[in-house]
């Protein structure tokens, strides 16, 4: 079965020199589900660890028959930048671009 469709919402980036903390959620199924996870991107290419509690991953499994599958396609599209940043209210919007 595939995969059904869902979005993917950054919140929060802190920023580190060699990783950066993210947060979000992924709205799914009519849910929207809080993430958190470390992307790294300075050296070796793009990498993106997702991370959800148990809670998140049994409401995420409910709408979901394959959870390492999900897991993996929002991985890759999260490296691939397919998602949405929306900073939480009072926070602004700030990264750093590689080679500026």
């Amino acid at each position: 079965m595939a995969i059904p469709a869902y979005r993917i919402v950054i919140d929060f980036v802190s920023e580190g020199e060699v990783a950066n903390l993210i947060k979000g959620f992924v709205e799914i199924g009519g849910k929207k589900v809080k993430f958190s996870g470390v992307a790294y991107g300075r050296f070796g290419g793009q990498n993106f660890s997702p991370q959800f509690t148990p809670s998140a991953r049994k409401s995420i499994s409910t709408v979901v028959d394959d959870f390492e599958k999900f897991e993996e396609d929002m991985q890759l599209r999260l490296v691939r930048g397919e998602f949405d940043a929306e900073p939480k209210p009072g926070e602004q919007h700030r990264h750093q671009h590689m080679g500026t």
